[in-house]
Formats: C-alpha cells, structure tokens, sequence
C-alpha cells in the first residue's frame, strides 16, 4: 500500500467517523447546541484534524446531506421513463423499492431529517431535492392533464412518500422494505389517471 493511498484511506475514515458522530450528537440535541468539539471527540480524533477536514461544523452538515440527497436524486432521476411515457409497474416498483432501501440504509439521517426540529429547514431540503428530480423525470415522460396543475401534482407525490417514510420510521422500521415499496406502488398507481398518457401497465 503506498503512502498516498494510506493518507487517502485515513481521510475517508476520519470524514466518516466525524459524519457519524454528528449524527449521534444530532439524535441528541438541536444542531445549534452542538460545539465542534464535542464531534470530534464523539469521533475518536481531536479537533486540529477536525479542521483539517472541515471549517466549520455547518460545512460537515452540507456535506452529509448533500451526499445522502444527492443519492436519493440519482435514484428518482434514473428510473426509466422515455419520452413515450412513465415506466412499467414493474419498473416503477423497482424504482420505489431502491428508494425505500435508501430510507432505510440512511435511517438515522432521515429520523433527524423528518421527525426532530434539531436542524432547521433539513425536511425542506428533501422536498426540494424530490421536487428538482421528479421534475426531470416527468419532463422526460409525459404530460399532465390540463386540468391539473404540473407543480401541484409533484407536491401531492412528494406530501404521499414524505408522509410514508415518516409512518416507518416512527414504527421502527416494522414492515419490511418490499411492504412498503408495495405500498406506495398501489397508491402512486392510483394516481396517474391524471396523466394524458398514462402508461403504467
């Protein structure tokens, strides 16, 4: 192993364990109530090697959520709709499904995301970043009835799963990732008769 790639494997570990140790320290307190060096000792380093990663505590808490919503934008975003319409069921369950196993792969994020006021404005950030991805998708996929209003429909889609992932994670998790996904397909499925081309099938 050179000494590059021990440096480089020291940095992802330490930007990891200073991740999860905000996390824990969020389940805690607010975000406001949290000092740097509280995450740092949380993370088994000291606070000179916080700052060599990050300058402020602000800047760890950007990073860690846009890593985890930039993964959840990439799974709505690379489902696949074409312009000849919305995806099989088959496909959107598939799509649904990956979603629900990323809940549940970050589920001490989501928790303070969605049911705690730790960090102020976090739930808005995920509707944003639903909101810009199913955008592109149903850009790419079809057209509402013009009897419904585009923005209106994606609020309503976003208001559903936000509700859902929220009903789980209260529950402890209590039914299992397919319960869900299954879940959410009837409803979602139920709902694009809406569309001028509806092409769930």
């Amino acid at each position: 192993m050179t000494r590059t790639h021990e440096s480089d494997t020291r940095v992802v570990r330490s930007r990891k364990a200073l991740k999860s140790a905000l996390l824990r320290l969020l389940a805690e307190k607010p975000f406001s109530l949290i000092k740097t060096n509280e995450i740092a000792k949380s993370a088994g380093i000291n606070r000179v090697t916080f700052y060599d990663h990050y300058s402020t505590k602000e800047e760890l808490l950007d990073e860690i959520v846009d890593d985890v919503l930039s993964e959840y934008g990439e799974i709505i975003e690379g489902s696949p709709a074409d312009a000849k319409g919305l995806a099989s069921k088959d496909e959107l369950y598939q799509t649904i499904t990956s979603t629900v196993r990323h809940i549940k792969k970050h589920a001490d994020f989501y928790r303070i995301m969605l049911l705690t006021n730790g960090v102020p404005d976090l739930s808005n950030r995920l509707h944003e970043q639903m909101s810009a991805s199913l955008h592109k998708t149903f850009r790419k996929a079809t057209m509402l009835s013009s009897s419904i209003e585009y923005d209106l429909y994606i609020d309503w889609i976003i208001g559903g799963a936000i509700g859902i992932y929220k009903n789980w994670l209260q529950n402890g998790l209590r039914q299992t990732e397919e319960e869900i996904a299954k879940q959410m397909l009837i409803i979602t499925t139920s709902s694009v008769r809406g569309l001028d081309r509806p092409r769930i099938r």
